[in-house]
This record gives C-alpha cells, structure tokens and sequence, in this order.
C-alpha cells in the first residue's frame, strides 16, 4: 500500500473559491457571473452539455484568459500571485507528458526537481495494481496504459490542487474504478482538491464529493453527494396511474409528463419506487442510466 504523506512547504493550496466571476478563455470558453467556493479535501465534478465550463475553469486558472468581472482566490491568494508559477500549487493532466524509453525513466524525468512530489519508488507501487512495470517500454503502452500513467504521474506531482478534465473517460470499467478510488484515496490524505469531468454520470457520481451543475456558461446548482449511495437513474412509464406526488417524495425528478407517459430522473433506492410501478394500468417501464442531458434538466 502506498502511503501518502502531508504536503510540505510554504504554500499549501485547500481551496479556490471564484466570486461572481465573468471570464473569456483564450480558447473562447466563457464562464459568467460564476460564484464557487471549492474545499479541499474532495473531488468536484463540473456536469455540463458540453466542455466549454471545465475548459474555462482549466485556463481560468492556469490564467490563460481575460477575467472580465469579479474575482478569483486560491488559499486566500488572488489568482495573479499564481501567474508565472501555477505549477507550485496546481497539477494539470493536460500538462503531463510521458518523455522516456521505459516507465522508470518516464518517472525521473517527470518527478525529477519537483519539490514535494513522490519518489519514483512509491509511484511504482502506484501502478502495481494496473499491471504497468517499471521496465516496460513507452512505445509499446497501450492508449489506455498510456492515460493511467498520465493520471499516476499527476497524483505523483502531489499539487494541492490537482485538474484532471475527462481523463477518467479514456479508461475501461475496471482501471476506472482502480484509479478512482485511488484518487479519493489521494484527496484525503494530502487534504487535495481534485477537479474533473465526464460524460458518464456514473463516473461523476461514484467518485464526487460535489457536482456543479451548468447550462452553457452559467452555474445553474451545486448537488452535495457525501451521503449518496447510488447512482441516478432514468425511469420511462407508459399508462397511467402512476402516483407521481409520491415518487417525487422518494427522490423522482419529474422530466417529462403526457397523458400515457411519464419520464423522470429517480435518485435513491430503485426498490423503493417498484411498490408504484405494480399498477395495473401501467404497461410498461423502462429503467436507463441517466444522461448528463437528464441531469442537467433535473439539477
């Protein structure tokens, strides 16, 4: 088991906190009058139609962009004093690069004058686990064995704040789940802020503390998920009779309503709603994963 060991040093990054903040990416990204106050130790999730949100936040903080209106704090600090060195506090997954012949060399190259970070040593015991060794060749990783070093390499870093964009989409079912739960690991034991995103609403709900929810370039919710222990899910009835006051109480989100059809995003227990679905009017259900779509409309 790898032990993680409190950051040290002068600065140690636990929040960063935008207050009514309107800014233009250089990409064209566009946040306005955004206002979140991010706490370590957690994984926030950024839930949107699209990635112009996350993409932003990205060059929001990396200050790749024009803050038009309010104001941006990381541990107290406006952004600006972070201009010239954000890698002092921060680690970006689309900032790591995997320059060498083996894994091991990799390692070096990437942690080496990096002060704080893991040793080459424990990261290895990091990748034990995803079946990745140190003398492996670079060249013959494949694209998913490539992304989990990546997003070991950036834990590795040991940044208070660590933005991992989508970079848990490129993995399969099984190192997802590795690697994520290997994250939240990581968010407590250096007292870590991790940000990321996915187009899977499983992902963001398995492995997030918070989701912020945004309709293109405003943050329209913020959903809290410490207590959750399940995952949403989309529920289609046809026919009628289906008692809709009460499965709202139980945790449905009522998205569409016509007279032979009721569609709705249903947070909780499954078991609890079968009870309502045994009328005899009813002729069908449908039970989907929801869609960042449903979500979006829900929250």
């Amino acid at each position: 088991m790898v032990i993680l060991k409190p950051l040290t040093g002068d600065i140690i990054v636990s929040s960063v906190v935008l207050n009514g903040v309107t800014f233009e990416a250089k990409s064209g990204d566009q946040l306005e009058d955004v206002s979140m106050g991010l706490v370590s130790p957690q994984m926030v999730a950024i839930c949107s139609s699209d990635d112009g949100p996350a993409a932003a936040i990205d060059q929001l903080l990396l200050s790749q962009g024009n803050i038009i209106d309010g104001s941006v704090e990381i541990n107290g600090q406006d952004i600006a004093n972070f201009r010239r060195h954000p890698e002092r506090v921060m680690a970006f997954f689309e900032n790591v690069q995997l320059k060498g012949k083996t894994v091991e060399k990799v390692l070096h190259r990437a942690l080496r004058h990096v002060s704080g970070a893991l040793d080459v040593e424990h990261t290895l015991q990091m990748l034990l686990p995803l079946g990745i060794k140190y003398n492996i060749k670079t060249a013959i990783l494949s694209a998913v064995q490539q992304q989990e070093l990546k997003i070991i390499i950036l834990l590795a870093l040991r940044r208070p704040v660590v933005v991992l964009g989508d970079a848990l989409d490129g993995l399969t079912e099984k190192s997802r789940l590795i690697i994520g739960n290997l994250i939240k690991d990581y968010t407590r034991k250096t007292d870590s802020l991790v940000i990321f995103t996915s187009d899977n609403v499983s992902t963001m709900m398995r492995f997030a503390n918070t989701i912020y929810y945004f309709n293109s370039n405003r943050l329209t919710s913020a959903r809290d998920l410490t207590m959750n222990d399940g995952v949403d899910c989309t529920v289609t009835v046809t026919g009628t009779g289906f008692p809709v006051e009460m499965a709202v109480k139980l945790g449905a989100h009522m998205l569409e309503e016509a007279e032979n059809e009721v569609r709705f995003l249903f947070t909780g227990n499954i078991q609890a709603l079968l009870p309502l679905l045994e009328q005899s009017t009813i002729t069908d259900v449908r039970i989907e994963d929801s869609t960042v779509e449903d979500e979006l409309m829900a929250y």
